[in-house]
């Protein structure tokens, strides 16, 4: 059966995905830019994480679920600059000596910059 929902319903039901479209934005919006690098790094990788998860497998507790998120951040740097460069420089992105830009690669991820602070000099080299 598919009956159609009354209007005042599904206008009802537009205001509150406006509403809450909204809210998200304004959060966002509020975050200053390494705060949101964050976010987006650990909910996308975090979402990729969970999209990997068997289906009927028990969930890890929180604490293991962030540590599995960061991770596979630490592991893919290029993909996930905010979060892999925390440990290598305090200073990122504001005051990183050595930012080192990812070139965007749609859908995957909209690009950005990252710490080269500790590439390796065979690395450096090679640029």
């Amino acid at each position: 059966m598919n009956a159609e929902l009354p209007a005042p319903l599904l206008d009802y039901f537009a205001k509150r995905q406006a509403a809450r479209a909204e809210r998200v934005r304004a959060f966002l919006d509020s975050l200053t830019p390494r705060e949101r690098a964050l976010v987006q790094d650990a909910a996308v990788m975090g979402y990729v994480r969970g999209s990997m998860h068997p289906h009927g497998e028990e969930i890890p507790l929180n604490a293991d679920i962030v540590a599995d998120v960061i991770s596979a951040c630490f592991v893919f740097p290029d993909l996930y600059p905010a979060v892999a460069t925390i440990e290598r420089c305090p200073g990122f992105p504001d005051s990183c000596p050595s930012l080192r830009t990812v070139p965007a690669d749609p859908p995957k991820h909209s690009g950005g910059v990252r710490c080269g602070c500790a590439d390796d000099e065979d690395e450096e080299d090679a640029r």
